[in-house]
């Protein structure tokens, strides 16, 4: 059956998603190019999940173009995320282990792209970056953080490790205790000009750290 794709404009580059596909997505500085990456993105997502242990089935081309969101701000320096229709279902019960895995899946390839950098390694500044990869790490778990938290199943931010590789942990440790609850949650959330569901918060969670682990990889390679 064909798959849908929806596109976001989101902090100066456009974000392709594949709302069937957890997680899924295609990056480009431009709308069409974005668009036009989705496919093999797809295909790499597929491979990916294979090896993760999740099988995808029934997701073959084309695809349909569904949503298309340009970037707005609520308020100054808040840029809204889209919410699409596919975020709307709740998340079913039976949907969980899947999530789960893909979660799990998403972590390993995160700590394998940090894998042997020590203490200095990670808070070494970066010619051009505005972080190090320690804050990368880091980053990955306050925006997670900050997602449960629009639903209300955060723990305080002041709570939150300062070591990233702690940081990261804790977070997951609570959004993975918190499936069930995200499970039950059959409507959506208006918060500061935004729209949040169950299924958005775990969608933009996937989507957020594969993308930081591609940055990752990304950096470390310019440093070799």
């Amino acid at each position: 059956m064909p798959y849908v794709v929806c596109a976001e404009e989101m902090e100066g580059r456009w974000i392709a998603h594949i709302p069937d596909l957890p997680g899924c997505f295609a990056a480009h500085d431009e709308r069409d190019e974005a668009i036009a990456a989705a496919p093999k993105a797809v295909e790499a997502y597929v491979a990916w999940c294979a090896a993760a242990g999740v099988r995808i089935s029934g997701v073959s081309p084309p695809m349909v173009v569904s949503e298309v969101v340009r970037a707005w701000q609520y308020e100054p320096e808040y840029e809204v995320n889209a919410f699409f229709a596919a975020d709307r279902p709740p998340v079913a019960a039976d949907e969980l282990p899947e999530y789960q895995r893909l979660l799990e899946a998403s972590r390993r390839d995160l700590l394998q792209a940090v894998e042997g950098l020590g203490p200095e390694a990670m808070q070494r500044t970066i010619p051009g970056e505005p972080a190090p990869l320690g804050g990368i790490v880091h980053l990955v778990a306050r925006t997670e953080l900050w997602y449960l938290d629009r639903l209300g199943l955060a723990f305080p931010h002041g709570h939150l490790s300062p070591e990233p590789l702690d940081a990261i942990q804790q977070v997951r440790q609570q959004l993975v205790g918190m499936l069930t609850a995200l499970s039950s949650q059959t409507g959506v959330v208006a918060l500061a000009g935004e729209v949040w569901s169950a299924r958005k918060v775990l969608r933009r969670t996937l989507w957020h750290e594969r993308d930081q682990t591609r940055h990752i990889l990304d950096v470390r390679a310019r440093m070799r």
